[in-house]
């Protein structure tokens, strides 16, 4: 027999451990494997006569015209993710520009998309020059969304990733570090406003958009007024909207239970101001500029802190300067490197940094944007001296630029952080 008493505590022990359980439920709840995926649809027709779409495995469609290609490729956030794994694996603090990493919401139980990402990538053949204006691009659904490309910089465009990262950073100094590292990336491979492509040339890179909502069935990517043809005065002669569409679904899976929050990665201890010497550079080579060099060495301070932290936490190495000298390509490839100087007093960290180093890789190096540059510096002079260089004269200024692998010189130092 149970007594009085005893029936009391158990009708009020039996709801409280179901709210218990209910509470758990939103604690805790199922992580999720969620998956934004983006398909080409069958039969697209183009309206130039001469010109197709075609669908690969991959999920890119391509525009094609005898002598140009332009290639569409909807990134998923795993893709994105592998792109950028050291930026993709720190939880809240995460610095991928383009995701959140492997952050989980709480609330939602798996990670959110943070934008919709296109890679849009252009082979130009035969045409004189044609060109991209990234900031018209716009992206509608089904559903009625219609959203505007995100742009760079905030005085230049109103929907950007200045404004958008700068409205979620904090104020602690390492709030403003993470800012810097995302915008590097996004100046990096976002793709550039009055970027023409010359005969001969390739150029890529991303388009982004806000995410669209889960319900959606049908996404058109809109490319506005791509433009074929220039005048005599660089005017557009021949332009034109080029749509591609694409089925939308939402994937989910349940990956397993979250047993409680996640544990905080360490802090960087690796910091840096820029490269000390940059030989063999041209003025007009943005690819290989120092900021495009401190913008990827920024994004890759995480490998670099994993190889120091690696013996520091043994008490294997201690803070220190690690100097490394590395060149770049013309492709933007990293063929050389070497520690030039290593106070942290152990060779092995040294050489996981220039194991690490050797992986990086910058743009290649945009040649046709280089002969135009010298072309108009050339026009100008002339103006200015004297008679204008003309006809084949001209020609052979430009062919005249000899581009070199560069050489950097970078420091990078390794500190302790201060206690809390």
């Amino acid at each position: 027999m149970i007594s009085k008493a005893a029936k009391r505590w158990l009708g009020l022990l039996i709801p409280g451990v179901a709210l218990i359980g209910i509470a758990g439920c939103f604690l805790f709840p199922q992580a999720i494997k969620y998956q934004a995926i983006l398909t080409p649809t069958e039969g697209q027709k183009a309206s130039r006569e001469e010109a197709q779409y075609v669908s690969s495995e991959d999920g890119t469609i391509s525009y094609e015209i005898p002598g140009l290609r332009i290639e569409v490729k909807p990134m998923t956030d795993d893709e994105l993710n592998q792109m950028f794994p050291d930026e993709s694996t720190r939880g809240k603090y995460s610095t991928n520009a383009y995701t959140y990493g492997d952050w989980v919401d709480p609330r939602l139980g798996f990670t959110p998309n943070r934008f919709s990402v296109f890679k849009v990538t252009i082979y130009n053949r035969t045409y004189p020059k044609v060109m991209l204006d990234p900031s018209e691009v716009k992206l509608e659904t089904n559903r009625g969304q219609y959203l505007q490309s995100y742009g760079i910089s905030a005085a230049a465009d109103q929907n950007n990733f200045e404004n958008y990262y700068r409205s979620r950073r904090g104020q602690s100094g390492n709030e403003f570090y993470r800012f810097e590292l995302r915008m590097g990336a996004v100046r990096s491979y976002n793709f550039e406003e009055e970027q023409p492509v010359f005969k001969g040339e390739n150029y890529g890179g991303f388009i982004v958009f806000d995410p669209v909502e889960q319900e959606t069935e049908t996404v058109h990517l809109t490319l506005k007024d791509f433009t074929f043809r220039f005048g005599a005065f660089d005017n557009s002669i021949d332009s034109e909207d080029l749509k591609f569409t694409f089925k939308h679904k939402i994937e989910k899976s349940v990956v397993e239970k979250l047993t409680g929050p996640a544990v905080e990665v360490e802090q960087l201890m690796v910091t840096e101001s820029g490269p000390s010497r940059v030989l063999g550079n041209l003025p007009d080579d943005r690819t290989r500029s120092v900021s495009a060099i401190q913008a990827v060495a920024r994004q890759r301070l995480n490998g670099l802190n994993r190889c120091f932290t690696s013996y520091f936490d043994k008490g294997e190495a201690q803070e220190g300067r690690v100097v490394v000298n590395f060149t770049i390509e013309v492709g933007g490839a990293i063929s050389e490197t070497r520690v030039t100087e290593s106070t942290v007093d152990n060779d092995e960290v040294s050489q996981c940094i220039r194991g690490d180093v050797l992986r990086w890789s910058l743009r290649p190096i945009d040649i046709a944007g280089l002969q135009a540059a010298r072309s108009q510096a050339s026009a100008g002079a002339g103006a200015i001296d004297g008679p204008a260089l003309g006809g084949a004269a001209a020609a052979a200024s430009v062919a005249r630029i000899r581009v070199v692998p560069v050489t950097v010189t970078y420091p990078f130092e390794f500190r302790v952080p201060a206690a809390k």
